[in-house]
């Protein structure tokens, strides 16, 4: 069986290819139906990281935000036509037998910290695809959901999995950095599961913070109030340093902070604050299976829905390579609006 692939061949460089379905008779056969472009789609496609590492990447399909539908399953743990959201991380059995993994099998962490995990759209091909196969394990199924909302499934997991590494038994006061994707998408997953928090969320959009509307929103400069025991950080890029040094300047001593944004350059961190306090820094990025069911049962509320629906920017069909142009251009040049420009095939 063959499947239309689209792949990032070189900077601003997409080229469609034709790739063999394999394994259709032993795994189960999705057909994908919207994706959603990240920043680490960009940078591929942009061609903004090391040129030693992009050297490593090309030729590459992007996309690791995926749900689609089932097309066949001999496996049998699924029907024709159930909706699935698809997991772009895995490992191999090495997982479990590898010292150096000791540590990733704590279940505040998981196996998608493990240095040999593969990951969709990074160290293989991702999900710009028509087709795609895959064990059932790597596939969670979401239910009587519109698709266009399920697709955010992969950010709700990787903010699932932030929050698995607090305990929220000591939580007093968070403080959540950041007023984009991935610190509105932290906030519906907070506003859900815990909707009694004391949860102050620090930004400089006024537009993008009015769209916090089961938090108080403030700006550093403007906050005077008490400081906070648990701050997480989903800001990133350039502004990542600022958002880190706010967030240690306001916490208190033992506090924990999260760090989620993803910044090319290195960070300078006032480590003699961190060190003065007693500050414990967890880094997070990627998520675990279980945290994609979590996020599967995030999306059947109500509530989350509306939440969610404000960032379906737009759908756009593909019909060829230009479509996609057009749609990381879309992406790359919002500056101003939470939400996404939806690839639908």
């Amino acid at each position: 069986m063959f499947s239309t692939v689209y792949k990032v061949t070189s900077p601003r460089v997409v080229e469609e290819f034709v790739d063999v379905v394999e394994d259709i008779e032993s795994k189960v056969l999705v057909k994908v139906d919207v994706m959603a472009i990240c920043k680490a789609d960009i940078r591929y496609f942009l061609g903004a990281r090391e040129k030693s590492v992009l050297e490593h990447k090309y030729p590459l399909a992007p996309i690791h935000e995926a749900v689609g539908h089932v097309v066949k399953d001999p496996t049998g743990t699924f029907k024709k036509g159930d909706k699935v959201i698809l997991i772009p991380n895995s490992v191999d059995e090495r997982y479990y037998t590898d010292p150096e993994n000791r540590r990733c099998q704590r279940p505040d962490l998981g196996e998608n910290y493990y240095s040999k995990a593969t990951f969709r759209s990074s160290t293989t091909d991702g999900f710009m695809r028509e087709y795609y196969t895959a064990s059932p394990d790597l596939l969670v199924k979401y239910g009587h959901v519109p698709a266009n909302l399920a697709v955010f499934s992969e950010l709700l997991s990787v903010a699932s999995a932030a929050l698995r590494r607090i305990n929220f038994n000591e939580v007093k006061k968070l403080a959540l950095f950041g007023d984009g994707i991935m610190a509105y998408i932290v906030y519906i997953d907070l506003t859900q599961d815990h909707p009694e928090l004391d949860l102050t969320v620090f930004g400089i959009d006024q537009n993008k913070l009015a769209l916090f509307k089961d938090a108080k929103t403030t700006t550093f400069e403007e906050y005077k109030g008490e400081k906070f025991d648990t701050l997480i950080e989903c800001v990133g890029g350039k502004f990542s340093e600022d958002a880190i040094n706010n967030m240690i300047s306001l916490a208190i001593p033992g506090a924990d902070l999260i760090l989620m944004g993803v910044s090319e350059d290195k960070v300078l961190v006032n480590t003699r604050v961190v060190l003065d306090k007693g500050l414990s820094l967890k880094g997070v990025t990627r998520s675990t299976r279980e945290d994609f069911i979590h996020a599967s049962n995030i999306i059947q509320d109500k509530k989350s829905q509306e939440k969610l629906s404000i960032m379906v920017l737009s759908e756009n069909k593909i019909n060829s390579v230009i479509d996609i142009y057009r749609c990381y251009e879309e992406e790359i040049n919002n500056k101003t609006k939470i939400g996404k420009n939806l690839l639908v095939w």
